[in-house]
Formats: structure tokens, C-alpha cells, sequence
């Protein structure tokens, strides 16, 4: 609650009647104008409406014989400063929004106009419009060895001969991370293969028009970027988002996504976090797309994966990356026991994808091409909100 002090000095004798009378004018008007404010413009803002309140209760009745009370039991220590002008300091709490408001979660699964949009359109036109391929919800394992604990799963390509997982191990260890401010900006979100899109509808099947990849910033990844960007941002977090098209030219997208991210951590030292955010393509053959779907709070949610490195095999100068992987088992436990289903398994391969800019990078692949737009926001807005509590609960100083 906002709260106002009052500090005023009063000259005493034969000014007093005329002093108490000015006083109690000053009350009056203050409580007039509070009340307007409250009554004519109620949804202005929490803010203006707490801050009329506080009007409220330092002007009433109770609280100004408080006040003069006080004023008057130190009359002697007030006089020789009876030339001093009254003081007005105002507080006011904190707005950050924690894991556990309901702000947070009141339309987490609301899809935003726009999207909606876009999908009726695409109603609008399907119908008409030429087959190529079917879409599967089934489970899709990439090859690896599969290793697990407490519900954690790893598809690991690196061999146990070169580096031995043990996850129970690397959980106890954590992240090397602490966030003195979390205002400041602590997170970087861009994405390499900016152009990626989605399919619209949750047909069963995807036709001709399907474009894989789109310039268009409403449909692409950087809306799905925009999601977590915002939910991470009414948590409290400093976010930045790069929203830059890097995969003009694909073969050199990596490259101009780490001159961005160079640029970004020069201006801003305090990003601890980079988060390159794309989605993945799953094809058979016969022309079916696998959409890895979870269904979290009776609504589709895109299946997500991390992507975490080691500098083996053809990956060199990423010394780090034992740090990144902790940091990505943190994320990924903590995304399995908020949202059960929805993380596919890391990927730990010969991999390095800008994340050995700092101790806290990895890739996230949300859905397929063959999720919807709206299943991809939806998972973005899950992950936030779970990367969010995991900041604020483990690595945030208090």
C-alpha cells in the first residue's frame, strides 16, 4: 500500500486559530479530490486507485489528530524552525508479479486476437485448398541413449566414454548464476532461424499454401518470442528481445545472431541468460509431420526441447559448457514438475549454437512446423512462467 507521511510545522500563539482553520481547508479540498479521482476515473490504473486511498487515510479524522498530537507534544523542538515548508514523502510497494498471482495465469491460455485472426482466416480457405501430407501427435525419439532420473530425461549422442551423465548429480550442483537485480536486463531471447513459422489450424493435415518459413514477424518466431518475452516481463524480469531476421542467408545465420548477441552483452552486462528460441522439423518420408503435443490445463500445448552442447567431436572453444547443461537440467526439472509432458527430452550432442557466450545459453525448440501458432505461443507462456519461479526461487537474491 502506498503511504503518504506528513510532515508540517505549525506557529503557535496568537496564530493558532487562523493556522487550524487554513489546516482543516487543506483537508477538506484533498479529500474532494481524492474522492473524483477515485470516482471519475476508477480503471486508470491499481496505482492511482491505492494512491487516492492513502489520500484518504492521511487526511482523515484519526490520523490528523495523530499528527497534530505529535506536532504539539514537540512544539518546543518545532518552534525555532517554524519557517519550514510541509513535506509530503510517498512510498509505494512493489508491483512485481510472482509465480504464484493469478494475474499471471487469468489468460494464460486465452489465444491472442491476433492469432485468432489469422486462424480464421485460414478456416476461411483450407477447405479449397490441395493436400500434401498428414500431421502425427506421436512420440518422436531422434536416436541416442535415453538416460533419466526423477522424471528428467536426456537423448544423449555424446558416448559415456567421453563424458558420463549423471543427472542426480548435476541437479544437487545448479546453475552458475546469481541475479543481483532482476529488473535490470538478465535475459537475451533471439532466434538464429528467425524465419521459421507454424501451420494455423489443427487440421490433421497441412496443405500447399503451408509455408515452412515466413518474413512476417506475426507469424514467424518472433512471435512466439514475444510471448515469453511478455510473461517473463510481468514476472519482473529485464528482457530484451532481438527480433532481427537472421537466416537471410541460412548457412550464415549463427553468425549474424552472435554478432547481435556480442552487441547485446557489450551494452548490457548484466544479461546472465541468451535464449536463441526456433522450432523443430519432423518429416517422414511419406510426407507426414510429427507436431509433438502435450495437453497441459485441457489445452494443446507445443512440446518443447532444449538443446545443450559439449565441446566434442567437431565442436572446439566451448570449455564451458559443463555450466550450460547444468543450467539447462535446472530448467528442464523444473518445467517437468510444473507442467508434466510438456519437455521432450535435452538434447546433449556435439553441438555449440552461440551458447558459449555465457554460462547460461541454450537453444529451445518449441513444437514442429507442424504445431500451431497458437499450441507454440501457449508453450511459450508455460515456459516462462516455470523459467520465471525457477529465477526468482533459485538464483534471484532476495
Amino acid at each position: 500500500m502506498p503511504y503518504i507521511c506528513i510532515y508540517n510545522t505549525l506557529k503557535y500563539g496568537d496564530d493558532m486559530k487562523k493556522d487550524i482553520a487554513i489546516l482543516f481547508t487543506n483537508i477538506v479540498a484533498m479529500i474532494c479530490i481524492a474522492v473524483m479521482i477515485m470516482n471519475l476515473v476508477p480503471n486508470i490504473s491499481e496505482e492511482i486507485g491505492l494512491f487516492s486511498q492513502g489520500v484518504i487515510t492521511a487526511f482523515s479524522p484519526q490520523r490528523i489528530i495523530c499528527n497534530f498530537t505529535d506536532i504539539s507534544n514537540t512544539k518546543e523542538e518545532n518552534t525555532e524552525n517554524n519557517n519550514n515548508t510541509a513535506t509530503e514523502v510517498m512510498k509505494s510497494s512493489s508491483s512485481r508479479i510472482t509465480g504464484k498471482d493469478s494475474d499471471l495465469y487469468s489468460d494464460i491460455k486465452k489465444t491472442p486476437e491476433d492469432i485468432a485472426k489469422l486462424m480464421t482466416d485460414a478456416e476461411k480457405t483450407i477447405k479449397n485448398e490441395e493436400v500434401k501430407g498428414k500431421t502425427s501427435e506421436e512420440d518422436y525419439f531422434g536416436g541416442g541413449t535415453l538416460v533419466s532420473f526423477n522424471g528428467v530425461e536426456i537423448q544423449s549422442k555424446i558416448p559415456e566414454s567421453f563424458y558420463k551423465l549423471n543427472i542426480e548429480e548435476l541437479l544437487k550442483q545448479k546453475a552458475d548464476l546469481t541475479i543481483q537485480d532482476i529488473s535490470q536486463p538478465t535475459i537475451l531471447v533471439y532466434h538464429s532461424h528467425t524465419t521459421e513459422s507454424y501451420t494455423l489450424l489443427d487440421a490433421g493435415y497441412y496443405t500447399e499454401s503451408f509455408d515452412l518459413r515466413s518474413d512476417d514477424n506475426d507469424k514467424n518466431m518472433v512471435r512466439v518470442g514475444d510471448e515469453l518475452c511478455a510473461y517473463l516481463e510481468k514476472m519482473g524480469f529485464g528482457v530484451i528481445h532481438d527480433t532481427a531476421i537472421h537466416d537471410e542467408n541460412y548457412t550464415g545465420a549463427y553468425a549474424s545472431s552472435r554478432k547481435s548477441i556480442e552487441e547485446y552483452l557489450e551494452k548490457y552486462p548484466s544479461i546472465e541468460i541468451t535464449i536463441d528460441v526456433h522450432r523443430d522439423d519432423i518429416t517422414y518420408d511419406n510426407k507426414t509431420k510429427v507436431k509433438p503435443t502435450a495437453t497441459i490445463d485441457g489445452k494443446k500445448a507445443a512440446r518443447m526441447m532444449i538443446i545443450a552442447g559439449a565441446e566434442y567431436g567437431r565442436v572446439e572453444n566451448y570449455p564451458d559448457w559443463e555450466y550450460n547443461l547444468k543450467f539447462a537440467l535446472a530448467i528442464q526439472n523444473k518445467v517437468s514438475e510444473k507442467y508434466e509432458g510438456l519437455m521432450r527430452p535435452i538434447l546433449f550432442s556435439e553441438r555449440k549454437y552461440n551458447m558459449d557466450e555465457t554460462r547460461n545459453s541454450f537453444l529451445l525448440e518449441v513444437g514442429t512446423d507442424a504445431n500451431t501458432l497458437d499450441e507454440a505461443c501457449y508453450s511459450a507462456r508455460l515456459f516462462a512462467t516455470a523459467l520465471g519461479e525457477l529465477l526468482q526461487e533459485e538464483y534471484a537474491e532476495k
